[in-house]
C-alpha cells in the first residue's frame, strides 16, 4: 500500500521561511518511497513567483485552494483540511506547528478520531517496526521523548520552526501544481469580525539570524537591555530572551527563545547571563559558535559553550560594543 502524507499549509508570505523549513525536514526524513501531497490554503491569488519561493521536491503534488471564506478564525480552515483528507486518505498529516494550525489540526484529528503530536523537532523511521517515530522535549525539556502512535487511523503531527534541516536547494523534478476548488460554507457560528488592530512587533528577525545576542536574568535591570540591541546592530544580528525576562515584562513574547518560545539556529550564539536552563537550550540548536557570559562560574550554559567568560553580562555587553566599534572604525 502507497504511504501518503499530506501537508496542509495556512498561506502567510511572512511565513515561507518556516514553511519552507518544514518542508526540507520532510524531504530529508520521510519522502524516500513515500507520495506527498501539499494543500495550500489562501484567500489571495497565488502568483508563480511565491509559489516558486516554496522548497518544494521531486514528485511532489501540489494543490492550491483558493477562497475568499478562509479569514481569522479557523472554521473554513477546518473544513478545507477535512475535505482534502477525505479525498487524498493520507496516513500522515505534518503541519507547521504554530497556534492557529495546531488550533485547526485539533479539531481535525478530533474529527477521524486521529492521535495528535504537537511541538515536535524530528521525524524518525523506525525499520524493525516500519513506522514513524516523533521526538519532542519532556520533563522541562531535560529529555527527549519518543512518541509513537498507535491504532490510530491517521497520525497527525506539528513540527516547530527552524527544526528542519537547511538543505542546498536544487530545481525538483515532476512537481505538479493545480488549483482546487473547495465548498465551505460562510459561516463563523459565535464569531463575528468587530475590529482589526495591529500590533507593532519589532523587526527583530530572530528566527533567521545568523548571530544573536541572548540575554537572561543575569543583565540585571530591564534598562540593560538596550546594550544587547546595540551590539545586534554592531554585527548584524538580533536579540533573544530566556522567559524569565518576558515573565518580568522586561521583553516582548516575541523576543522569547526556547521550548515555550522560538526554535532559532544561528552560526554564532552570545549568552549574557544566562544559566542554560534546558528549556532555553533545546531553542538555540546547535550554533557553529555559542560564547557565554555568567558570572557563576558553575552555570550550566559553560559546559556547552565553544568560549566562556566568567564575568558581569552587561559590562562585559559593554566592553564588546566598545572593542567592535574600534574595530569598525579601522575598517
Amino acid at each position: 500500500m502507497e504511504y501518503t502524507i499530506f501537508v496542509p499549509v495556512i498561506f502567510k508570505e511572512d511565513k515561507l521561511q518556516k514553511v519552507n523549513s518544514l518542508l526540507s525536514l520532510i524531504e530529508s526524513k520521510v519522502s524516500k518511497q513515500k507520495k506527498i501531497i501539499v494543500g495550500i490554503y489562501t484567500n489571495t491569488f497565488l502568483d508563480e513567483v511565491l509559489i516558486n519561493q516554496l522548497k518544494l521536491f521531486d514528485d511532489c503534488q501540489v494543490f492550491i485552494y483558493p477562497n475568499s471564506n478562509f479569514s481569522f478564525y479557523e472554521g473554513p480552515y477546518i473544513e478545507a483540511v477535512t475535505k482534502s483528507i477525505e479525498e487524498f486518505k493520507p496516513q500522515m498529516v505534518v503541519a507547521l506547528s504554530d497556534e492557529f494550525m495546531k488550533s485547526v489540526l485539533a479539531r481535525v484529528a478530533a474529527r477521524f478520531s486521529a492521535g495528535f503530536a504537537v511541538d515536535c523537532f524530528d521525524i524518525q523511521f523506525d525499520e524493525s517496526f516500519e513506522k514513524f517515530i516523533f521526538l519532542k522535549p519532556a520533563y522541562g525539556s531535560n529529555i527527549n521523548a519518543k512518541i509513537s502512535i498507535k491504532d490510530s487511523p491517521i497520525t497527525f503531527v506539528t513540527i516547530k520552526s527552524k527544526s528542519g534541516i537547511e538543505c542546498l536547494y536544487k530545481s525538483p523534478k515532476n512537481v505538479g501544481i493545480s488549483r482546487k476548488q473547495v465548498e465551505i460554507e460562510n459561516k463563523a457560528g459565535q464569531i463575528s469580525f468587530i475590529e482589526k488592530i495591529v500590533i507593532e512587533t519589532i523587526d527583530n528577525k530572530l528566527e533567521s539570524a545568523k548571530i544573536v545576542i541572548g540575554v537572561g536574568r543575569g543583565i540585571k535591570d530591564k534598562e540593560n537591555l538596550k546594550y544587547a540591541f546595540e551590539l545586534a546592530d554592531l554585527l548584524g544580528g538580533a536579540v533573544g530572551v530566556t522567559r524569565p525576562l518576558v515573565d518580568l515584562g522586561w521583553a516582548d513574547k516575541e523576543l522569547q527563545i526556547g521550548q515555550s518560545g522560538k526554535i532559532i539556529s544561528p552560526d554564532v550564539y552570545f549568552a549574557f547571563g544566562i544559566s542554560g536552563a534546558a528549556h532555553h537550550i533545546c531553542g538555540i540548536g546547535k550554533p557553529k559558535l555559542l560564547i557565554a557570559v555568567n558570572k557563576n562560574k558553575d552555570a550550566e550554559i559553560f559546559k556547552i559553550a565553544n568560549y566562556g567568560i566568567v564575568a558581569d553580562a552587561t559590562q562585559t555587553m559593554k566592553s564588546f560594543i566598545r572593542v567592535f566599534k574600534e574595530r569598525l572604525e579601522k575598517c
